[in-house]
């Protein structure tokens, strides 16, 4: 078949979840036998033409009609929420979350907008089919638009953190809880500062290492963090380039991610690779996620948390038993799997 992939949003330089699973399908469906692989560009995006190119391997094609040929065995995937094309093909879109849809985590200009554009895609009619990563992000879409019912494929993706070798390389204190991803609202980050207060009051040893980017609620997290009475234990770290993340987590005495809404959690499993035990939130996709290799926390109580996470810290047989469960459920996640449940989805529209 040939596929054309949209790569307009990938930033080679900055490669977060959404541009982790761009690569990983791409590197699998590059090197399959039955693919004809061509990766395509919005035009807006083109300046980034050349860095894309080098980061693949391969040559992009302005995304424009004339571009695009369709054949009996052609197929238009947007990887990352978008359908930029149209034509006499089959199309799919990848949505990686619904979030858009909960305004208490968005800013109003960009909820109001989500929404508009998540509509106009997911209601599309020459949209063939909708892959999300988790049952969690199924029961969302279908939850705003239930007539995607026969047209929806969950593909869970994958974890390649254990095959790589881990450096020393970063000045990180001896003892600390690490979070990861960007410090906003909607993961929680007020949640995790105060339930790590707690632990300090209660003579925890540990530092809290906050590994991210800013993002929407920035300004209360950073006034938190400059009132608290740790803030000499908090160590903040923007964004981390992705050969160090192996060291980052290996490191950490636990893992603690108690966000309130993920599509599928790809730091819970990365963790989980690296024998970082997990500390996250009851319920959707990071329990499901997780399976019982993790312990789970009420994301509203910060007691809760704190208690949680100080069983892992001060229990040296829970913190083995939970690396090696961890070890075990994240090698159920595998990139190959994703890819080839990917190509399923192909097949069947294409055998429609």
């Amino acid at each position: 078949m040939r596929l054309y992939f949209d790569v307009s949003t990938l930033n080679p330089q900055k490669v977060t979840g959404v541009g982790v699973y761009m690569l990983q399908l791409l590197r699998h469906f590059k090197a399959h036998p039955d693919v004809e692989l061509w990766p395509v560009l919005k035009l807006s995006r083109l300046k980034n033409k050349s860095a894309i190119e080098s980061t693949l391997g391969l040559s992009c094609r302005p995304l424009l009609p004339w571009t695009l040929f369709p054949g009996a065995e052609s197929v238009f995937h947007g990887p990352d929420f978008k359908l930029n094309t149209w034509g006499p093909f089959p199309r799919i879109v990848t949505v990686h979350d619904m979030v858009v849809f909960e305004e208490k985590y968005n800013r109003p200009d960009f909820y109001l907008k989500g929404i508009r554009e998540m509509t106009r895609v997911l209601t599309a009619p020459g949209l063939d089919a909708v892959i999300v990563n988790s049952e969690f992000t199924k029961k969302e879409v279908l939850r705003f638009f239930p007539h995607l019912s026969e047209r929806i494929y969950v593909t869970h993706l994958g974890c390649n953190r254990a095959q790589e070798t881990v450096t020393h390389s970063l000045d990180l204190p001896e003892k600390y809880v690490l979070y990861l991803g960007t410090l906003e609202k909607r993961k929680n980050v007020s949640g995790v500062l105060k339930a790590f207060e707690i632990l300090k009051s209660q003579g925890a040893p540990e530092k809290l290492v906050l590994a991210g980017g800013w993002g929407f609620g920035a300004e209360e997290i950073q006034a938190q963090m400059a009132a608290s009475a740790y803030k000499s234990d908090i160590i903040h770290l923007s964004y981390v380039p992705d050969g160090k993340l192996a060291e980052l987590y290996s490191r950490a005495r636990a893992f603690f991610f108690p966000s309130w809404y993920e599509g599928f959690g790809i730091p819970v499993l990365e963790a989980m690779a690296l024998g970082c035990p997990v500390v996250t939130s009851q319920g959707g996709a990071l329990q499901e996620v997780c399976g019982d290799a993790a312990l789970f926390a009420d994301p509203a109580d910060p007691e809760n948390m704190a208690q949680v996470l100080k069983q892992v810290l001060s229990q040296p047989e829970l913190r083995e038993k939970m690396q090696k469960q961890g070890r075990e459920r994240a090698a159920q996640f595998t990139w190959e799997q994703c890819a080839e449940k990917t190509l399923q989805v192909y097949r069947q529209v294409l055998g429609r």
